[in-house]
């Protein structure tokens, strides 16, 4: 069962190499953490750089008509504190929010490079495995991934700490900083077991509704 396996490498782990790799074998968890169900096509890669300085644990490009919507995602330690007792933000979450400000820089002052690479890592390493050599990515009305003129919506996500570790004031401090901005979203390993969970229930009974993108996360 995939949830069982991820829980164990979640209680077990002091960092996010385990759980990476077990999302790279298992990448369904990855895109339905993130993608509403829908969309042309969907890509998952992992460890994708950019620039000479960055790296995003995942990427999930998805594409609908007339838009793409790319979400880029970094990994921080299951065990690792998020909020701290006065209220502010860890030290290892204020560097990922700093990190991921970085990312949006980058990205938005070389716009051309990032598209180009990241649809050039999409057709040799999407882990999903369904787009592999084939045309570069592109939705069904024609906007390719790397047309400069393709309209664009980027997430950054932050994962970090357990669920069951954090307090309803630590909560409301975390989902502060996703209100607070168009792009940083913050979540907690929580959201991939919950993700596992509905797709071992699909696998378990395929006749029977399960909606992939359920979370409690957000609650």
């Amino acid at each position: 069962m995939l949830r069982e396996e991820l829980s164990r490498i979640i209680e077990s782990t002091t960092g996010e190499r385990g759980i990476s790799r077990f999302l790279a074998e298992h990448p369904e968890i990855v895109r339905w953490a993130f993608c509403q169900v829908g969309g042309h096509s969907t890509y998952v890669v992992k460890e994708f750089p950019f620039g000479s300085r960055y790296l995003a644990d995942f990427v999930v490009p998805q594409s609908s008509s007339g838009h793409w919507e790319i979400h880029m995602i970094e990994l921080e330690p299951p065990d690792d504190r998020v909020i701290n007792k006065n209220g502010t933000p860890s030290h290892r979450f204020n560097k990922a929010i700093s990190q991921i400000h970085d990312w949006a820089s980058f990205i938005e002052e070389n716009p051309y490079l990032f598209r180009k690479d990241l649809s050039d890592w999409c057709m040799k390493r999407d882990l999903l495995g369904s787009h592999i050599g084939k045309r570069p990515p592109c939705n069904f009305t024609g906007n390719y991934l790397r047309d400069p003129d393709t309209h664009i919506w980027f997430y950054y996500h932050i994962v970090i700490g357990r669920r069951d570790r954090i307090t309803k004031e630590q909560r409301r401090k975390m989902n502060q900083f996703s209100r607070g901005s168009d792009h940083l979203r913050v979540c907690t390993y929580g959201r991939f077991l919950d993700i596992a969970r509905n797709l071992d229930k699909h696998e378990a009974n395929p006749d029977e509704p399960v909606r992939l993108t359920d979370t409690e996360e957000d609650e």
